[in-house]
């Protein structure tokens, strides 16, 4: 009974993938319904999309990697430092300022994107790619420093020892000592960063506006619009061209990627 409901739970979960790429694999101009499994199979629907001048898919997806990229390295750099400073040092002021960091999670993302237009506006940020990456920094760094306090916490305090009767300091003993044996906790918090990232649509929407500096959410949305709503081959297209870097990147490191959030969880 228990791989009867894996298998249902799998098939709920599968069934929607399956069905939108089915679905644009369909010619523009064919009837689509139900399950839509093509007559004939067809790349025309993609290319449609891609070549698409005012969505710019090309150009999205070139945008949305260096944002991801950008804030998934700086996010991660500082994550290790507040997490290092929060799991393995008492300081002044500690008791107060790690529930300042864990209050990121708690507050609704959405209260905060209007007041941050508002000074990004001021600050002449807004239509730049600094009006997506410092705020998905700020955003991230709640669950970031969470992470990697759980995983320093958990560090053998004999190897801490060890490494300061060596005459180590601390920031040796952070990138020589810890940091090498973090690499499962850091690339799961990394992998996580980024799909987050990748998929943020409401502050692309509201921080950018002209069309070359597009994310790829924000190229995706402008396929349900008026002018493709009807169409489902050429949005499903979209969809599965937009989705495409995350899965290749989920499937090439699954395995590593699982046992390492299983691994963080636990640490937790």
């Amino acid at each position: 009974m228990s791989y009867v409901v894996l298998v249902l739970f799998a098939a709920f979960a599968i069934y929607p993938f399956i069905s939108t790429t089915l679905v644009a694999f369909n010619a523009p101009d064919a009837a689509v319904s139900g399950l839509a499994i093509p007559r004939e199979w067809s790349l025309d629907s993609f290319l449609s999309a891609w070549n698409n001048p005012d969505a710019g898919i090309g150009r999205s997806l070139l945008n949305s990697i260096l944002v991801s990229v950008s804030v998934v390295v700086v996010s991660v750099f500082f994550s290790i430092l507040t997490g290092y400073a929060f799991g393995t040092m008492k300081f002044f002021g500690a008791k107060l300022l790690f529930p300042l960091f864990i209050l990121g999670l708690i507050v609704p993302y959405e209260a905060t994107v209007i007041p941050l237009y508002y000074q990004f506006r001021t600050l002449n940020l807004t239509d730049t790619y600094w009006s997506m990456i410092l705020p998905c920094i700020g955003g991230s760094m709640a669950f970031g420093t969470f992470w990697m306090t759980s995983f320093f916490k958990s560090f053998p305090k004999e190897l801490l020892e060890a490494a300061r009767t060596d005459g180590s300091n601390r920031w040796h003993t952070l990138w020589r000592v810890i940091v090498p044996t973090a690499a499962s906790p850091i690339f799961a918090l990394a992998t996580i960063l980024f799909i987050w990232t990748w998929n943020n649509l409401l502050l692309a929407v509201v921080m950018i506006t002209q069309p070359e500096l597009r994310m790829v959410p924000a190229a995706l949305n402008y396929f349900v619009g008026l002018q493709y709503g009807s169409n489902y081959q050429i949005t499903c297209a979209a969809a599965i061209m937009v989705a495409l870097p995350v899965m290749i990147i989920y499937y090439v490191l699954q395995r590593r990627y699982g046992a390492d959030v299983l691994a963080g969880s636990l640490k937790g």
